[in-house]
C-alpha cells in the first residue's frame, strides 16, 4: 500500500545525514570523524575503533541502474586507491587500530556487480599488505538502512526531520476498498446526510469519496511509520487511541451543529497530534488529522 519518495541526496548533505547516524550508532569515544579539509583526503570519512572504516556517496540523481553502477564502482576504486596509497598518513591516523571493513555507505544499492567490485578490491587492499589492515579485511557496501535503529531515535528526538512522503492513494485500490468495506461507507453516507452543507446527492458523493481518500492516505502514512520510526509510531497510536475514546463520550453528549462538532474534532486533534510529536512536519500531521476524522466518522467514534 505504501509508496515512499525516493529523496535525491548533495553530496556534502548526506555525509552531515550519515556521520549523525555512524556517531549514534557508537556513541561517544567509539568513532573518529576525519575531516578532508586540511591535509585529510584519505578515502575514509571516519573509522571506529572496532576497525570499521567509512566512506560515503550519493550520486548525482536522477540516473539510470547503470549510471549509478558506474559513479559507485569509480568511487570505490578511487578511494581504495588513497586507502593504500596513503600508508604512511594511515599509519599515523589509525594508529593501533586495525581496520577490517572499509565501508560505502550510499542512498541506493541495487547492482550485484558492484558487489563483486567490492570484493576485487578487497583482494588488492589485502594483497598490498598494510599495516593497518587485518586479515579478515573486506570492503562491504551499505545504505542507511542499516542504521534503522538510529534513524528512528534521531527522527524522535528531531535531530534529523521525518521526510515528506508520496503516500497517494491509486483509484483503482481506493474503489476495491469501497467494494470491500460497504459497512463503513454505509455509516459514512448517513453521517454526510446529517450535515446541512451536504445537501444535494452530488455533494455527498463527493465528500464521500474525500474522507476514503483521507483514510487511505492516512492509513498509508501510518503503515510507513510502523515500518521506520517504531517510536513516533507508538506515539500517534496512543494518541489517537486516547483522543478516540475522548471523543465517544463527547458524541454521546454533544449537542452542537454536524459541522461545528467536526471541525472541533479536527482542531482538537490536530492539537494533540502536535503535542504528542512536535518534531513532525505540518504536512504530515494534517494528513494524520483527516486520517483520524474519516475513521472516527465510519466508525461512529464521531457521532452527531
Amino acid at each position: 500500500m505504501t509508496s515512499l519518495n525516493v529523496r535525491f541526496w548533495e553530496g556534502e548533505e548526506w555525509e552531515k545525514y550519515i556521520q549523525l547516524l555512524i556517531k549514534r550508532h557508537y556513541g561517544p569515544g567509539n568513532y573518529q570523524e576525519v575531516p578532508a579539509k586540511h591535509v585529510g583526503d584519505f578515502g575514509i570519512e571516519g573509522y571506529s575503533t572496532d576497525g570499521c572504516a567509512y566512506q560515503c556517496y550519493a550520486t548525482q540523481e536522477p540516473c539510470t541502474t547503470q549510471q549509478r553502477y558506474d559513479a559507485q564502482r569509480n568511487k570505490i576504486t578511487t578511494d581504495i586507491g588513497k586507502f593504500i596509497r596513503n600508508k604512511p598518513e594511515l599509519v599515523r591516523l589509525f594508529g593501533g587500530t586495525f581496520i577490517r571493513r572499509w565501508i560505502l555507505i550510499v542512498p541506493v544499492s541495487e547492482s550485484a556487480s558492484l558487489v563483486q567490485h567490492a570484493s576485487k578490491k578487497s583482494e588488492e587492499v589485502l594483497r598490498a599488505g598494510l599495516p593497518y589492515v587485518s586479515d579478515d579485511f573486506k570492503v562491504i557496501i551499505d545504505t542507511d538502512s542499516c542504521f534503522a535503529k538510529e534513524i528512528n531515535e534521531l527522527a524522535n528526538s528531531g535531530v534529523i526531520s521525518v521526510e515528506d512522503q508520496n503516500i497517494n492513494v491509486d483509484p483503482e485500490h481506493r474503489n476495491d476498498w469501497i467494494t470491500s468495506n460497504d459497512g463503513l461507507v454505509g455509516t459514512l453516507s448517513q453521517k454526510a446526510q446529517k450535515i446541512p452543507q451536504l445537501a444535494i446527492d452530488e455533494k455527498i458523493e463527493d465528500f464521500k469519496i474525500s474522507m476514503i481518500e483521507h483514510y487511505l492516505r492516512g492509513q498509508n502514512l501510518l503503515d510507513s511509520f510502523s515500518k521506520n520510526y517504531p517510536d513516533i509510531y507508538a506515539q500517534l497510536d496512543n494518541c489517537k487511541r486516547m483522543y478516540e475514546f475522548e471523543l465517544s463520550t463527547l458524541s454521546l453528549i454533544n449537542s452542537d451543529p454536524a459541522t461545528q462538532h467536526l471541525n472541533e474534532a479536527l482542531k482538537r486533534y490536530s492539537e494533540k497530534l502536535r503535542n504528542s510529536a512536535p518534531n513532525l512536519p505540518g504536512g504530515i500531521i494534517q494528513a494524520l488529522s483527516w486520517e483520524g476524522i474519516s475513521d472516527w466518522l465510519m466508525r461512529c467514534p464521531l457521532d452527531f
